[in-house]
């Protein structure tokens, strides 16, 4: 049977630095997989090989496709699609079949496209509301108009009704929520109704919610069916170990839940039996499942989608089996993501050499592959840019880690200068897609470094849970520096010229560094960083208690005076006087989730003791910068230290604009004189 596909990531609760889903992932033991070494050493030998790419700006490393929010249409007919211009957008659908454009609608705000089921409206769902858009003439028509106060918006594609969508709204004041079908005519239909939220459901073949999964008020998610006009309980899926529906056919439910309590597989629970048994996991023994893509018509599941080391859709049967080494074969490199229809299958082509996405057409009847809507995009040139290879070493306690390197073409990696960038969160990951900020240091001789050291998500909840609480200058810490040390020991990097970089907790981190192990690096740059994570983590709590909750089930008891105590004790606040080399520090005074006055006072205690501390703070942003200036000054500043620091081009001067930005916020520079 079909499941809605929800719009947009699955409900998340928002943490003070990143989201962190519920949705958590699993740890691989040691043994598990095959140390990368050979592959490294190769890699190396191959980029040693490849031509010196030309200089490339900032603004064509940054510039994105004219074409977004590409959409197969459900019989395989049209592709629909947006295309920027400078002024605005449109929205255009591609006759599969004659190869001709059509030209529906323009000057329209950012918007999401979602096909009817009967491929004959396009729905347009912004924050604002909910459009119908005839594909015959363009005729638009207004079918819901959103309230911000009641959190609606659209969910999904109505599965079971040609012309039909879903849509929720929250009204928080009275805790009620409501699940509603609306027509493209605009008539509507209530499907449910309760205190709390729906995290996710299934209809039935008569369009009625067949199974549900509600959370609790000690946040474990209940996963409900019902029978004979009652909700009845199936299973529970504990807090850190979300469940998420995928099909339903007849008593057999498909569910994707962690498996023994590590990675996130696919299950069958027989709701007649009551028991379960494991459809799929991944072969590696390496990621979480990511998700099930459907098969169009019958609703049954056709992939399973891995995400590390890069993306991986495995078949679940022979055809799709067949399908999937189609294009392992085809696309070897790059991240591929499946639309399916009953004719034709979108593939979207990304990867960290593609500075701009790129679709294709698979036959999975003729097993052929054909570019769509190249016309419309101005990528570099694929060798220009720098693959991301694939990392896996050993960590000083003999635990496997992962991460990703990106070298110079046609550079001795032993002799350019290496950059640790250290992601956010912690609880997140870099995955092996493109970054412009790393092509671009690339670009200009820099080899980057990016560890998903234990915290991570993405290799399995023992993975993430791995740390507990040594947010200090412990396991998390390690294992980033035990990367940089073991790449150095294999030949990447110039001892003499490394340096480190991290926004939010990535920018802690930094901060670690340069106090903890100050004889690696020449500079360090952090942005919005906390100067105390114990201290930063409590005041998130106390703000929030949900998250206290889930930081508990994380093996972090902020009730642990010892542990906190650890934490704080090695915090970059407590040692000011332990950090002596070049640091840049960048925030927003608006930031809710550190407090900006113990970085101003961190920084001033450098300054007191004439470390070489720079720090820009723009009094209108927040944690995270929004404004274009304040991204083109990080970039500077960045690209100044590594010209400063390790050897790097020159860097020609600031632009007046800028100029006066660097001029105002810029008040305290020690680091780039």
């Amino acid at each position: 049977m079909n499941t809605p596909h929800r719009s947009g990531a699955r409900p998340a609760r928002a943490h003070f630095f990143t989201i962190l889903l519920f949705a958590c992932l699993a740890w691989t033991p040691a043994q598990a997989t095959v140390e990368s070494l050979p592959e490294l050493r190769k890699a190396l030998a191959v980029n040693r090989a490849l031509p010196a790419p030309p200089e490339l700006t900032e603004e064509a490393l940054s510039r994105r496709s004219r074409v977004r929010d590409v959409t197969l249409s459900p019989n395989g007919a049209w592709l629909a699609y947006q295309e920027t211009d400078g002024q605005g957008a449109s929205v255009n659908v591609l006759n599969l079949a004659s190869g001709a454009t059509k030209r529906l609608s323009a000057n329209v705000a950012r918007q999401e496209l979602h096909w009817s089921n009967d491929s004959v409206v396009l729905f347009l769902a912004g924050v604002d509301g909910l459009q119908a858009l005839s594909v015959q003439d363009g005729a638009v028509s207004t079918i819901a108009a959103f309230d911000s106060r009641l959190e609606q918006k659209f969910v999904a594609r109505d599965p079971r009704r040609a012309r039909h969508v879903l849509v929720e709204q929250f009204d928080r004041a009275a805790m009620r929520y409501q699940l509603t079908r609306l027509a493209a005519d605009g008539s509507r239909e209530e499907l449910y109704e309760g205190p709390g939220k729906l995290l996710d459901f299934l209809l039935d073949a008569d369009g009625q919610l067949a199974v549900i999964i509600t959370r609790d008020d000690n946040f474990e998610q209940s996963v409900q069916r019902r029978q004979g006009g009652k909700w009845s309980e199936v299973t529970r899926c504990k807090r850190l170990r979300a469940c998420s529906l995928v099909a339903l056919d007849g008593t057999r439910l498909a569910m994707i839940a962690n498996r023994d309590d590590d990675r996130r597989a696919l299950f069958e629970f027989d709701l007649a039996q009551g028991n379960s048994r494991l459809l799929h996991s991944d072969p590696l023994a390496l990621a979480d499942l990511r998700q099930v893509l459907l098969a169009p018509g019958s609703g049954k599941p056709l992939f399973a989608v891995y995400d590390a080391p890069r993306r991986r859709n495995l078949g679940l049967s022979a055809a799709a089996r067949q399908a999937g080494v189609d294009i392992e074969r085809r696309f070897p490199d790059s991240n591929i993501s499946v639309s399916a229809s009953t004719r034709h299958w979108l593939l979207t082509e990304r990867g960290a050499q593609l500075s701009q996405e790129r679709y294709w057409l698979y036959d999975p009847a003729r097993r052929s592959f054909e570019p769509v809507l190249e016309a419309l995009g101005d990528p570099i040139p694929q060798a220009q840019l720098a693959r991301k290879i694939a990392l896996d070493y050993r960590a000083s306690d003999g635990v496997l880690v992962h991460g990703y390197l990106s070298l110079p073409p046609g550079r001795d990696a032993a002799t350019v200068p290496l950059l640790t960038m250290v992601h956010g969160g912690p609880w997140s990951r870099v995955d092996s897609d493109y970054s412009a900020l790393v092509q671009l240091l690339v670009n200009r001789g820099v080899a980057v470094f990016q560890p998903n050291f234990r915290a991570s998500t993405g290799h399995g909840l023992l993975y993430q849970l791995a740390p507990g609480a040594r947010f200090g200058n412990g396991r998390v810490q390690g294992d980033i520096i035990d990367g940089v040390r073991w790449l150095q020991s294999h030949g990447v990097g110039d001892p003499r010229r490394l340096a480190i970089m991290g926004d939010s907790f990535g920018g802690y981190s930094t901060l670690l560094a340069l106090t903890h192990t100050p004889e690696l690096f020449q500079f360090g740059m952090a942005l919005s960083p906390p100067v105390d994570f114990a201290r930063t983590m409590k005041l998130a709590a106390a703000a929030d208690a949900p998250f206290a909750m889930t930081l508990a089930d994380m093996g972090i008891d902020l009730g642990d005076s010892a542990a906190m105590k650890r934490i704080s004790d090695a915090a970059p606040a407590a040692l000011a006087g332990a950090l002596r080399k070049p640091l840049l520090i960048m925030a927003g005074a608006r930031d809710d989730k550190v407090e900006i006055a113990t970085i101003r006072a961190y920084a001033a205690r450098l300054k007191d003791q004439d470390s070489p501390v720079s720090l820009l703070v723009d009094p209108d942003e927040g944690h995270n910068p929004r404004k274009a200036i304040t991204r083109q000054a990080y970039v500077y500043l960045l690209l100044r230290l590594v010209e400063r620091y390790l050897g790097g081009p020159g860097v020609p001067a600031a632009g007046p604009e800028l100029s006066a930005y660097l001029d105002l916020h810029l008040k305290l520079n020690g680091s780039l004189p």
